[in-house]
């Protein structure tokens, strides 16, 4: 396999990252209809998963490969550090808001996911990622992101 078709292969496909965004929405729902802890839980093993093991070890990710397969979308790239610094501020609300759940704040809780939820919602049915504008923006200043 050369090179090129390796990046194309494994580069972020926008389909697959709107169906990923569907995928999140819909375990928000749960936690919010259902005030379950482990659904947190899951949400952010699939953000670490992603962001700093393999793509390959979240279950989202693996459910949305599949479902973009079978739904026949093609491969559109996008831009892969837009996104990284989107997950990496989709998993700090996560952070914030599991640890405002133990702390007994649910409201607090609530709040974080409803603005992740909102924010993934206009990501997976509009293609607008609130997080990878304001990156596009640091960028265009000259301000650069180091991630840790």
């Amino acid at each position: 396999m050369s090179q090129s078709q390796y990046i194309e292969k494994n580069s972020l496909c926008k389909n697959q990252a709107r169906m990923h965004a569907a995928l999140l929405v819909a375990l928000m729902a749960v936690y919010m209809l259902s005030a379950n802890t482990a659904v947190l839980y899951i949400l952010v093993y699939d953000f670490l998963m992603r962001i700093y093991m393999a793509p390959h070890m979240s279950p989202i990710y693996l459910i949305s490969t599949f479902l973009v397969k079978i739904t026949g979308l093609k491969r559109e790239a996008a831009d892969e550090s837009a996104k990284e610094f989107a997950s990496h501020v989709g998993l700090t609300l996560l952070f914030a808001a599991l640890g405002a759940e133990l702390l007994g704040e649910m409201t607090i809780a609530y709040l974080l996911v409803g603005c992740l939820s909102i924010w993934k919602i206009a990501e997976a049915t509009k293609d607008v990622c609130f997080a990878c504008k304001f990156y596009e923006l640091l960028k265009s200043r000259n301000i650069e992101l180091e991630s840790l």
